[in-house]
C-alpha cells in the first residue's frame, strides 16, 4: 500500500471513495452519503484541486498496489487558529483495516501539517467506534474532550476530540 495525496485530475476517484466511505460507514461522519452525491462536478474538482495545490489542505490516499483507492484522510489548517490542523474524512477501506493503513494516512497527514508550521493535529471520533479510536492511538492521538453533537437524523452521538502533537 502506498500514501499519496490526491491530484487535481483524479477528481472523480476521490468522489467516487467519499461515497464508497459514507456509504460503509455512514455513522461515521457528519456528512451523509445523499448530501455527498447532491454536490455538483465542480465542487469534487474544486477539492481535488486543492489537494494537488497543497496550501490549506490536502487529501491522502491511501492505493494498493493495483491502483485502486482503499482509503483517505483531508488534513486542513483550522480557520480559526492557523498553527493547528484538524484531520476530517478518514476512511479505510475494510479489506485495508488492521494492517495499519490508518496509520500511514495519519502520518501523512501529520507531516503536512507539521511542514505547514502547524503545532498539533486534531481530531473526532465516535466514542463508540473502539476499533477507530484504537487506530487514533496507535498513530499517537490522545483522547482529549469528550463532547456531543447531534447528527443529520438527530441522533445525538458522544465523540473524543483526539490530539497528536506535532
Amino acid at each position: 500500500m502506498l500514501v499519496r495525496h490526491a491530484l487535481a485530475s483524479e477528481h472523480q476517484q476521490l468522489r467516487e471513495i467519499r461515497l464508497e466511505s459514507l456509504a460503509a460507514d455512514p455513522d461515521a461522519f457528519g456528512s451523509t452519503y445523499e448530501r455527498d452525491l447532491a454536490h455538483p462536478p465542480e465542487w469534487w474538482e474544486r477539492w481535488a484541486a486543492q489537494s494537488e495545490l497543497g496550501a490549506s489542505q490536502r487529501t491522502f490516499v491511501l492505493q494498493a498496489d493495483d491502483g485502486r483507492w482503499l482509503g483517505l484522510a483531508l488534513v486542513r489548517i483550522d480557520d480559526e487558529q492557523t498553527a493547528h490542523a484538524i484531520l476530517n474524512a478518514m476512511w479505510v477501506a475494510p479489506e485495508a483495516r488492521g494492517q495499519g493503513a490508518a496509520k500511514l494516512l495519519c502520518d501523512a497527514c501529520a507531516t503536512w501539517a507539521s511542514e505547514h508550521g502547524c503545532h498539533d493535529l486534531t481530531l473526532a471520533v465516535v466514542a463508540a467506534n473502539a476499533s477507530a479510536l484504537r487506530a487514533y492511538e496507535t498513530a499517537g492521538f490522545t483522547a482529549g474532550t469528550e463532547t456531543t453533537w447531534t447528527r443529520h437524523d438527530g441522533t445525538i452521538l458522544n465523540e473524543f476530540v483526539m490530539v497528536l502533537q506535532l
